[in-house]
């Protein structure tokens, strides 16, 4: 059997991509690489010996424009899905190593309307980075900021982009973010701020036509009730004591505003087996020995086609023990298979301190 090689596989992706292109004039694609560099936020007193430079990084981006087939295109300006591959020199390869990343998101125009001279773009992205050297109880136990080879990343940018003909040519500030989300620690999270030049070129010399919605387009602005069960994972204070689970159980009520925005407003529980353990073999905290906990939640969903940017902030009525703070925030996605059922995948965080993402499945009537 003949080898399949490396050669083959871009060969492969290419041709598919150009199959694709040809079947999907209802869109363009530009290809596009950026450079940075910036500075690692000191979120916590006890990292500022892992700083020696300013980061540095590039990103290799695939970006699908948009032009109204669907109307959420169209409501939200017809924004730009983006698919990059990043690499990040953090400048101290011997205790934080390189981070790789592979992810994508979404590209809001926020000035203006199509064909686009001149642009302010809003981008939010999620995806997965690999870290070359992470926490290592024997080998590199001075980096509290990643204990896992593979975590998770979020980027955001602000940023102005000019075009000339087929090319864009782009200035911002961006912000990136690398956690594995508490289920290893230490885990600090990576947090840095970059100044962003980036340039792209359009692969097709001719647009599709920009399409409105020719017609005006109900919702139902009852509340619905439903729940939503999640499942997470994180590691006591305890470092070596292994992930255990964390589940919740909401109860909630939404409301649609408006073709873009619904919120959400509920109770939910949490069991802890993390807390749990900490209870029976760490040190006394204070409080009553429960792990247990209720919270009372309101928060908006930024509706886009089906799928839907979360944002929550809760309070604990009911936390008898752990000396953390009693507002909580969830940061995250939905995805709606239908108008009743829905995924959910969360980072759930006590403000700058990540607690743990969450996986969960949702039901609404």
């Amino acid at each position: 059997m003949k080898k399949i090689t490396v050669r083959h596989i871009i060969l492969f992706l290419l041709l598919s991509f150009g199959a694709h292109a040809q079947q999907s004039a209802k869109y363009s694609y530009s290809l596009g690489g950026e450079v940075l560099e910036g500075f690692i936020l000191r979120h916590h007193e006890s990292i500022g010996y892992l700083i020696h430079g300013r980061p540095t990084g590039i990103s290799l981006n695939l970006l699908q424009h948009t032009y109204g087939n669907k109307p959420w295109e169209s409501i939200f300006n017809y924004p730009d899905v983006a698919f990059s591959l990043s690499y990040y020199d953090l400048k101290n390869n011997a205790e934080l190593g390189k981070m790789i990343a592979v992810s994508s998101g979404m590209a809001f125009h926020l000035l203006g309307r199509p064909p686009f001279k001149s642009d302010l773009q809003f981008f939010l992205g999620l995806g997965l980075g690999y870290c070359t050297n992470p926490y290592d109880h024997d080998t590199n136990n001075m980096n509290t900021l990643i204990s896992s080879t593979i975590s998770y990343n979020g980027n955001f940018k602000l940023a102005y982009y000019y075009h000339v003909n087929r090319f864009e040519f782009g200035v911002g500030i961006k912000g990136t973010h690398f956690s594995n989300g508490g289920i290893k620690k230490p885990n600090l999270g990576l947090n840095f701020v970059s100044l962003d030049l980036e340039m792209r070129y359009r692969l097709t010399k001719d647009e599709p036509d920009y399409l409105a919605i020719e017609q005006k387009l109900g919702i139902d602005k009852r509340i619905h009730w439903g729940g939503t069960f999640r499942i997470g994972w994180m590691e006591p204070q305890q470092i070596g004591a292994g992930s255990m689970p964390v589940y919740s159980l909401a109860f909630l009520g939404q409301k649609r505003l408006s073709l873009k925005s619904q919120i959400d407003f509920g109770v939910e529980g949490f069991m802890n087996k993390g807390i749990a353990y900490e209870v029976l073999h760490g040190p006394p905290i204070g409080g009553e020995p429960d792990y247990k906990r209720i919270g009372v939640l309101f928060g908006h969903e930024l509706l886009v086609n089906k799928l839907a940017v979360v944002t929550h902030l809760g309070f604990y009525v009911y936390k008898p023990y752990y000396p953390n703070e009693r507002f909580y925030m969830r940061v995250g996605l939905n995805y709606y298979f239908n108008k009743h059922l829905y995924a959910s995948f969360a980072l759930k965080t006590h403000f700058a301190v990540a607690e743990l993402f969450e996986y969960g499945i949702g039901y609404r009537f």
